[in-house]
């Protein structure tokens, strides 16, 4: 029976989607710009080496010059030192120190702090003036979480600025999943399959549900007749004996030169081209 070929190009009507968590930092403050306009240079200037008559012996080929800056820190300042970015929604803890010959700033009421302190957030605190922004309750030695540059216990931070879970309906406190505009808790946000968290994987979406990649092909593909591999979004494929097959793998079962737009004949279900259409051994 001679059929004809044609080629399709396959366009899945369910999009590959990405998710990812995101951050939402504070912006830093920007820093002052100051501008400088260069005076005009007087006429009777010279350079360096018209003026200074040790000037050669100076900068002589050979010669290495070491500069040395030196800057003092203010009695009591704490060493500068890097802080990590912290995510929002994080909870944290402040650290306690005892008295001692060092005397910080407190980063509430700005006074030297004479005695035993906290440190939190890369600033130090008076252990009385460290407390939540909404109830008062202090949290010298309870978590916090920082938000919107104050500081908040935990259940206020639960009750005003939480987000809810999209899938257990809870508040979240700590990590928060962004995915199909949504909120989740890293546990929650799952395949509807296996059950296991994406984490930073991709996912599928099948009929409103998320799937990891592994079951959304085993459960949702489309399988290449030829090769048993899946036709994924953007794969040039051929409907043919009731089959799907990428274009590549539509050949003849004897020769295998490719039957895409040619006429074949089909025996035991395989495809062969006009020369071994009357082939015994297929």
């Amino acid at each position: 029976m001679l059929l004809f070929a044609i080629l399709k190009e396959k366009i899945l009507k369910h999009s590959l989607i990405f998710f990812w968590m995101f951050i939402t930092a504070p912006a830093p403050a920007r820093a002052p710009v100051h501008s400088y306009t260069p005076g005009k240079a007087d006429s009777s200037s010279r350079p360096p080496w018209v003026t200074d008559d040790s000037f050669s012996q100076k900068f002589a080929p050979g010669k290495i010059t070491t500069s040395v800056t030196k800057h003092t820190l203010a009695r009591g300042a704490p060493a500068p030192s890097p802080t990590p970015a912290v995510a929002r929604g994080t909870i944290q803890r402040a650290e306690r120190f005892p008295a001692s010959n060092r005397t910080p700033l407190c980063g509430h009421c700005n006074s030297i702090i004479r005695g035993p302190f906290l440190v939190a957030m890369g600033r130090s605190w008076h252990p009385e003036e460290f407390n939540c922004a909404y109830c008062k309750t202090s949290l010298a030695d309870v978590c916090f979480v920082e938000e919107q540059n104050s500081v908040y216990c935990e259940r206020c931070y639960e009750q005003f600025f939480a987000p809810t879970c999209a899938r257990c309906h809870t508040k979240i406190m700590g990590e928060v999943m962004h995915a199909l505009r949504q909120t989740w808790h890293t546990t929650c946000f799952v395949c509807a399959a296996c059950k296991k968290p994406f984490g930073n994987s991709l996912f599928h979406m099948e009929d409103g549900e998320p799937y990891c990649e592994k079951d959304y092909i085993a459960l949702f593909s489309t399988k290449c007749h030829g090769c048993d591999f899946p036709v994924e979004a953007g794969d040039k494929f051929i409907e043919a004996l009731g089959h799907t097959w990428h274009d590549t793998c539509f050949i003849c079962a004897v020769c295998h030169v490719n039957l895409e737009g040619q006429p074949f004949y089909s025996k035991k279900d395989k495809p062969l081209c006009k020369k071994h259409a009357h082939a015994i051994n297929v």
